[in-house]
C-alpha cells in the first residue's frame, strides 16, 4: 500500500507532462542587457522579486501565441532588464510609466513521516524519537496549503536625464500568524512583504534601496531547483533592508558583477549594519538551462561567484540583571557555481544537464543560512539559592542561533560549514519534462562546547530531495518530490523525517 501511494502523484505529474511531449517546450526569451541584478553575462538573473517559488518560483515568460489561440499576449519584459538609453531632448517625450501584475496559484500536499514540521521545515528541529515525543516520532501527518501563492506588482518611471528608475512590491500568504486553530493556520494565511524596493540603474553605477534577497550567496540566482519551501536546510538564503550598490563590466567573453551592501544588523543592539560584498563571473561563451526553485527554466552562462559578511555583536551579560555588555564579530563566505555540463539553446532545452552548487563557511553567521540555529538558545543562569530552580535569562538581545552563552557566561559566535550540490536534467526531445536531485549538509563543530544539555541541539543537519517538473501547459507546471532530512543531536541520537510532497502551480 505504501508503495503505490508514493507513486501516485509520480504517475500524475508523467502523465499530465506527456500529453505536452509532442508540443515544443515554452521557448526562454534571450534577454538585453541588464544592470543590477542582472546575470553575469548580461542576462538577466532571476528578478528578486519574482524569481523564486516557496520553493519561490519564479514567474514564467508566457510565450507568444498565435491569433485565434485565445491566450493572453506576452507581458512586457521587467524594468529593470535592460539599460535606459540616451536621455529625451527638452519637450520630447519617449516613454510613460509601466506596470506589470505578475504571480502565481499555487497548492501543495506534504506528508511526513513524523509530527515534527508545519508546511515549512526550514531547519527547524525534528522532534526526539524518546521522551515525551515519542509518540509523535512514530506518527506521520498530512498537510496542504495554498499560502505560497504569490502576487507581486513591478513599475518602472519615464527615463530621467540619463537615469532609469523602478521598483518592486510583492507579497505572499506566508507571514507570522499568532496562535490559532489548525483550519485558520491552513486556510487564512497572513498576508506578508516578500520584496519593497526602489531601483535606479545609471551609466556609472546601479542603486537599490528596500527589501530583496541577500547579496550573500548571490540569491535567487544560483538557487536550485526544488519544490521545497525555501530555504531548504543549510541553504544560504533571505531577505531583509539594503541599500546596495552594484556595477556590470560587460564584455565579449564575461561579464563581471561587482556589488557591496548595507544591510539590517543581525542585531539592532550592535549600532552597525551587516556589511556585504561579492562578485559574480559569467562566461558568455557557454550557456546552458537553468531552473530555479520550481519556476520556469532560463538560458544561462556557466557562473561562477564569491561573496562574504562581517558584522559585529553587542550581547547583555549573562545575568538577571545585565551591567554590561560583552562584544564579538561574525563572518561568512560563500562560494557558489551554476555549471551547464550539457549546453542547451533557447529553443531545445531537450537534453540539457546543469548543476549547481554551493559552499559557505563563517561563524556567527547562521541567520544568513535560512536562520539555521541547531536549535541553539540561551542556557538558564545558576539558581538564586543551593537547591533553587534554574532562572531563564530573559535580558538577550539578539535573536537566538547566532551567538551563546555557555553554562558558564562565556560568549561565543556560533561555527558552521555548509555544502550544496544539485543537478537537473531536461529530458528529450523538449524539455518538456525535468529531473533532478539535491543534497545538503550543514555541520557545526562547537555548537554543544559548554552545554550541560546536548540532547537540546543537533550539529549536523543533512538533507536529500530527488524531485521532478513538468509543463502541463505554457501557464500549468506540476512537480512531485521525495524529500529526507537526518540530524544528529549533540547528545549523538540521530532523527530522521520523510516528506512526499505534490505541487501544482498557475503562473499569470
Amino acid at each position: 500500500m505504501k508503495r503505490l501511494q508514493m507513486a501516485t502523484p509520480v504517475l500524475l505529474v508523467a502523465f499530465l507532462t506527456a500529453r505536452g511531449f509532442a508540443q515544443p517546450a515554452p521557448a526562454a526569451p534571450e534577454p538585453a542587457p541588464a544592470g543590477l541584478g542582472t546575470g553575469a553575462a548580461g542576462q538577466p538573473a532571476p528578478d528578486p522579486a519574482a524569481a523564486q517559488p516557496g520553493t519561490e518560483p519564479t514567474v514564467p515568460p508566457p510565450p507568444a501565441a498565435p491569433p485565434g489561440t485565445g491566450r493572453p499576449p506576452q507581458p512586457p519584459a521587467p524594468a529593470e532588464s535592460s539599460k535606459p538609453g540616451a536621455a529625451p531632448g527638452p519637450g520630447q517625450v519617449t516613454a510613460k510609466w509601466s506596470m506589470t501584475i505578475y504571480g502565481f496559484a499555487e497548492v501543495d500536499m506534504m506528508r511526513d513521516s513524523t509530527q515534527s514540521f508545519t508546511d515549512s521545515p526550514g531547519n527547524g528541529l525534528i522532534i526526539r524519537s524518546d521522551g515525551g515525543t515519542r509518540l509523535a516520532y512514530g506518527l506521520g501527518r498530512t498537510q496542504t496549503t495554498a499560502r505560497n501563492s504569490r502576487l507581486g506588482v513591478r513599475l518602472s518611471a519615464p527615463e530621467f536625464e540619463g537615469m532609469k528608475a523602478s521598483g518592486n512590491v510583492e507579497m505572499d500568504f506566508m507571514g507570522n500568524q499568532p496562535a490559532v486553530s489548525e483550519a485558520s493556520f491552513v486556510n487564512n494565511g497572513t498576508f506578508r512583504i516578500r520584496a519593497a524596493y526602489a531601483k535606479l540603474e545609471t551609466d556609472v553605477v546601479d542603486v537599490l534601496a528596500g527589501q530583496s534577497y541577500f547579496l550573500f550567496g548571490h540569491g535567487p540566482f544560483f538557487f536550485p531547483m526544488s519544490i521545497w519551501f525555501f530555504g531548504m536546510p543549510n541553504q544560504a538564503f533571505g531577505r531583509t533592508q539594503q541599500f546596495r550598490l552594484s556595477k556590470t563590466i560587460k564584455s565579449e567573453a564575461a561579464n563581471i558583477e561587482i556589488g557591496v551592501s548595507a544591510q539590517r544588523p543581525p542585531q539592532r543592539d550592535s549600532e552597525i549594519p551587516d556589511f556585504q560584498g561579492g562578485v559574480k563571473i559569467g562566461v558568455n561563451s557557454w550557456k546552458g538551462v537553468h531552473t530555479g526553485g520550481s519556476g520556469y527554466p532560463a538560458l544561462d552562462p556557466l557562473t561562477v561567484a564569491i561573496s562574504g559578511t562581517t558584522r559585529q555583536f553587542r550581547v547583555n551579560e549573562f545575568a538577571v540583571t545585565p551591567a554590561t555588555t560583552h562584544s564579538a564579530s561574525g563572518w561568512g563566505v560563500s562560494l557558489d557555481a551554476m555549471l551547464p555540463v550539457i549546453p542547451a539553446t533557447a529553443k531545445n532545452k531537450g537534453n540539457a544537464l546543469t548543476v549547481t552548487g554551493s559552499f559557505t563557511t563563517g561563524t556567527g553567521y547562521s541567520d544568513l543560512l535560512g536562520g539555521l540555529s541547531g536549535g541553539a538558545a540561551f542556557p538558564n543562569l545558576p539558581p538564586a539559592m543551593m537547591g533553587g530552580a534554574p532562572i531563564p535569562f530573559t535580558a538577550a538581545n539578539i535573536d537566538p542561533g547566532i551567538v551563546q552563552y555557555d553554562a558558564m557566561g562565556n560568549l561565543r559566535t556560533l561555527n558552521w560549514r555548509t555544502f550544496m550540490a544539485g543537478i537537473q536534467y531536461y529530458l528529450p526531445p523538449n524539455g518538456r519534462l525535468t529531473v533532478g536531485a539535491n543534497y545538503t549538509q550543514g555541520d557545526s563543530d562547537n555548537i554543544t562546547e559548554g552545554l550541560t544539555a546536548l540532547g537540546g541541539v543537533f550539529k549536523r543537519s543533512q538533507f536529500f530531495e530527488a524531485v521532478a517538473l513538468g509543463d502541463i501547459t505554457p501557464a500549468v507546471r506540476a512537480g512531485v518530490a521525495w524529500q529526507r532530512i537526518w540530524q544528529t543531536r549533540g547528545d549523538e541520537m540521530k532523527t530522521v523525517n520523510s516528506r512526499l510532497e505534490l505541487s501544482v502551480y498557475f503562473f499569470f
